[in-house]
């Protein structure tokens, strides 16, 4: 799947190329971060086409058509594709893409959600070749598998196991693969020739651990809602396009994954738009793009979650918290009963929110004591960190379930989010530029 799947990426720079002369042409942490984001480019855009198409074979095989033209047209177009594509990185990138297969299949597809869920939903399109499932999502005993979750890993999982003719426990776990991958080079690409920094690509493993190999999306959930804080922050502080057009396209897949992500992509995007507002942000940071280039990139990045939205419309799926105007009844009760302090305990003691809050402030302290200010990246990644954190209460607070038996031990799922942003804050406020030198996005 992988060269499919950059062969896919490959579009990006057919349509958004003129980020690329931000990063220079030596094969450093800029090369290595294109060459992620060109991978999640591609599978954002192989989930659009299922999603599109509906058919299984037939969307593989448009996907592999405009692969191959893709990879055509960007390697003729110039230098803009072969800077991500260097002989230096290749060996490295091929054992790193070994030891994701390895880390992903060396255990069978075995929690409770991996198997009940998101494979099984992976299942269900394999069989009926199509992401409509042959209406199977309708069907009431299936009810249990919160068939109103996004499609990502399943759709990948079902493509894999289809091109290999069968379905085994192992095999579609290389669907984790297409997100593992790009993450560690992400991952790889903060280093930026600094060794000592490999910390910060030990901590967000040491957070997540299991999460990342067991068939859960909450691992991969977390990494990429830091990416995509880290990099919109990133931009923010420094104006290279190459950090907004990773941390849009992070957040698609956030979108992708679970219905968390709609939580903080609508955080996100607030926020982000507080800070262009309030901090005066000059719209020529913006100007290395046109209309159409901007319209692309967004357009990719919520296209998946629009399609799915349309379907689950369609067979009439709806998520099992039934969370709206009648919630708030809920809510009043549980906050009557004392529920806020047992969740707020559990969560940030328990799951050792202060931990990473801990990190993000000693950060802020060392930041200080060299007499600076933190940059606007920080900032951003904080207070995604801070919302999405009291999201996920009320969320727990407006829960029709038991709330001590049913939500609270999955906490230490639901709270990796809050640990990886945090994780970002602290990485963004050592990165960022004193405010002795004042940042300009022109």
């Amino acid at each position: 799947m992988l060269p499919y799947l950059f062969g896919l990426g490959a579009l990006l720079y057919l349509f958004c190329g003129s980020f690329g002369k931000n990063a220079g042409v030596s094969c450093d942490s800029a090369s290595i971060q294109g060459l992620a984001t060109c991978l999640i480019f591609g599978v954002l855009i192989n989930h659009f086409l299922m999603l599109l198409l509906s058919d299984l074979n037939t969307s593989l095989l448009v996907g592999c058509a405009l692969s191959v033209v893709a990879l055509t047209l960007a390697a003729k177009k110039g230098t803009q594709l072969r800077m991500v594509v260097c002989p230096r990185w290749l060996v490295p990138v091929l054992v790193l893409y070994l030891a994701c297969v390895f880390l992903a299949t060396g255990e069978p597809v075995s929690g409770w959600d991996a198997r009940s869920i998101w494979f099984f939903h992976g299942k269900m399109i394999f069989y009926n070749a199509s992401v409509d499932a042959g209406g199977d999502w309708t069907l009431p005993y299936i009810g249990f598998s919160h068939t109103d979750y996004p499609l990502l890993i399943p759709i990948l999982a079902a493509q894999i196991a289809s091109v290999a003719g069968y379905w085994n426990e192992y095999l579609p776990k290389l669907s984790l693969v297409a997100l593992l991958l790009p993450a560690i080079l992400f991952l790889l690409s903060i280093l930026d020739r600094k060794w000592w920094h490999v910390i910060f690509v030990v901590v967000p493993l040491f957070f997540l651990g299991p999460w990342l190999t067991n068939g859960y999306m909450d691992g991969y959930l977390a990494l990429y809602a830091g990416f995509g804080c880290l990099y919109l922050g990133r931009w923010l502080d420094q104006g290279k396009r190459l950090d907004l057009v990773t941390g849009v396209l992070a957040m698609g897949i956030v979108l992708d994954l679970k219905n968390e992500g709609m939580l903080y992509a609508l955080i996100v995007s607030a926020l982000l738009c507080c800070f262009l507002l309030l901090k005066r942000v000059r719209l020529a940071a913006l100007q290395g793009f046109r209309w159409w280039e901007y319209l692309t990139l967004f357009s990719v990045a919520v296209s998946g979650w629009g399609l799915w939205a349309r379907k689950k419309h369609l067979f009439t799926l709806k998520n099992d918290l039934q969370l709206g105007p009648g919630s708030l009844e809920t809510v009043h009760h549980r906050l009557s009963e004392g529920a806020l302090t047992i969740i707020l305990k559990y969560l940030y003691v328990t799951d050792n929110v202060n931990l990473s809050l801990g990190i993000f402030l000693l950060s802020l302290v060392y930041k200080f004591q060299k007499g600076e200010r933190p940059g606007r990246g920080g900032l951003l990644c904080a207070l995604a960190a801070f919302f999405y954190f009291f999201g996920i209460v009320t969320i727990y607070l407006a829960t029709p379930f038991d709330l001590v038996s049913f939500h609270l031990p999955t906490g230490d799922r639901t709270m990796l989010p809050v640990h990886i942003m945090l994780l970002a804050a602290s990485l963004s406020v050592l990165y960022s530029p004193g405010a002795k030198a004042e940042t300009s996005l022109t």
